[in-house]
């Protein structure tokens, strides 16, 4: 059913992502409140787009593939939402890869496998962003959010945390530059989330998936995880706030486990 309530009609997303578990609820919660969504994935998201479309209605999504670790791609892509829909208003960074098997450790990960993971964990959002700002300047209006990582989270894997722990300054600094234009950006901080990714991990660690959900479920002061449906809720809330100084924050969502420093 259409949620009559659309702050964000006329508003273009570009979520990259969007075809895992947090990037899907971010699509979601985005087109339910009025806003056509870009769907940037490495693999097809159209069947994530027609379902989409089939519960809440309205403006349709579209799928988008792209590598991010390739620039050209990259371009490509930005430059079909410029013809298509003159820019992107509100740039969700939320893609991410946890680097190749086995090379997630310090000093046991490689060059090359390190390099890979900051070029679409890091590299991309930076890319994504300088190419978006200048239609967020010409509209005044804009938001770049961030899916970022605790600096003191020591049990993410190495290149992902330089990676996601790098939004957290760049937060800061695209708000300052962009105070003047009405460009908020910010950076929300997850460690323990209930997804995929956070799956593969802990069996990766060679540890019984189940019984790793669980023990992460018990530290939590709620005594689970968060949900990708909670984070979505809260980037989306804000989106649509109209509050100047909420920008250039870093927030941390992780039930209790853990800090900012």
């Amino acid at each position: 059913m259409r949620n009559e309530y659309q702050p964000l009609k006329d508003k273009v997303t570009l979520v990259t992502g969007a075809g895992g578990g947090i990037g899907q609820r971010i699509a979601y919660e985005f087109a339910q409140l009025g806003s056509l969504v870009y769907l940037c994935d490495i693999s097809d998201t159209q069947e994530l787009a027609n379902e989409i479309f089939e519960q809440v209605g309205g403006v349709k999504p579209m799928s988008v593939i792209c590598n991010l670790s390739k620039k050209q791609e990259i371009v490509e892509m930005m430059d079909r939402i410029r013809q298509e829909n003159q820019g992107v208003d509100i740039l969700v960074n939320n893609a991410a890869i946890k680097g190749p098997e086995g090379e997630h450790s310090f000093p046991e990960m490689s060059y090359e496998g390190f390099k890979l993971t900051i070029d679409i964990d890091l590299s991309a959002a930076v890319y994504l962003s300088l190419l978006s700002f200048p239609h967020m300047k010409e509209q005044q209006w804009g938001r770049i959010l961030f899916t970022a990582a605790p600096l003191s989270s020591s049990g993410i894997p190495a290149p992902y945390l330089a990676g996601k722990a790098g939004f957290l300054g760049l937060s800061k600094h695209m708000a300052s530059v962009g105070k003047d234009d009405n460009i908020k950006t910010l950076a929300l901080a997850l460690r323990h989330t209930q997804t995929p990714m956070i799956r593969r991990v802990i069996a990766s660690k060679g540890i019984d998936v189940e019984e790793g959900l669980r023990k992460m479920n018990a530290k939590s002061l709620t005594g689970r995880m968060t949900t990708p449906e909670e984070i979505a809720k809260l980037y989306a809330y804000f989106a649509v706030a109209e509050n100047p100084e909420i920008t250039g924050v870093s927030l941390l969502s992780d039930g209790g486990i853990t800090y900012l420093r």
